[in-house]
């Protein structure tokens, strides 16, 4: 293996992977933090917790609702963010190079499954992002960060489902490092970015609840 590759899955990985759990703890630390906060000037401090963990799981994985807004949107969001957790977690090789980083490791997924999603949230994300250029709406509301990190996650799929293939007509090394470097640049980001909801989620919708639950002028002196 080259040695620039060996750097980038070796110490620059270790580097990385340090600030994005970093970097998440912070960002759970303070929900929480703040949460805690609410509830103690609120005037409602009853909440509903097995009710929030059952919304919560609804919201996670949301087959009963997905039809009802914008349904093909919806599918290929959920297509892809499915992929984006399964395949990164769950392929042999991502496994290797973290065991051999940080000594962890659990079961992979046969690789022919994982092709498979991986072409799946290619597709899907294609669609996303063409859906982000020509929808109106979704124009409106996007800002140039939403376009950079969904290429940057498509550069993932497409680049790591050549690199397997036989028929692959780019440099394996070229393109393995070009695999890694987006990789490592998505993890850095993931702390400063919207995608910390991917960890942030079940506190978002326990702090949705107790906001509902303040009364007027609920934590005013």
């Amino acid at each position: 293996m080259p040695v620039w590759l060996t750097l980038a899955k070796g110490p620059l990985f270790r580097f990385t992977l340090a600030i994005f759990m970093l970097g998440l703890i912070r960002l759970a630390l303070l929900s929480i933090g703040d949460m805690i906060g609410a509830i103690r000037q609120a005037g409602d401090r009853k909440l509903p917790y097995g009710q929030i963990l059952k919304e919560t799981g609804n919201w996670l994985l949301p087959f009963g609702r997905l039809h009802q807004t914008r349904g093909l949107y919806s599918y290929a969001s959920f297509a892809f963010h499915i992929g984006i957790l399964i395949v990164g977690l769950f392929l042999s090789n991502h496994l290797v190079i973290l065991q051999a980083n940080t000594g962890l490791a659990w079961g992979a997924i046969a690789k022919p499954w994982l092709d498979v999603l991986a072409l799946v949230a290619i597709l899907a994300g294609g669609y996303l992002l063409l859906h982000r250029v020509y929808a109106h709406n979704s124009r409106q509301l996007s800002s140039w960060p939403d376009y950079l990190l969904l290429v940057v996650i498509l550069n993932i799929f497409v680049s790591g489902y050549l690199a397997g293939r036989p028929w692959n007509p780019v440099p394996y090394n070229g393109l393995m490092l070009f695999h890694t470097l987006n990789g490592i640049g998505l993890l850095l980001v993931i702390p400063f970015s919207k995608i910390a909801h991917c960890v942030l989620f079940p506190l978002i919708r326990i702090g949705s609840e107790i906001a509902w639950r303040f009364p007027p002028k609920a934590g005013q002196e």
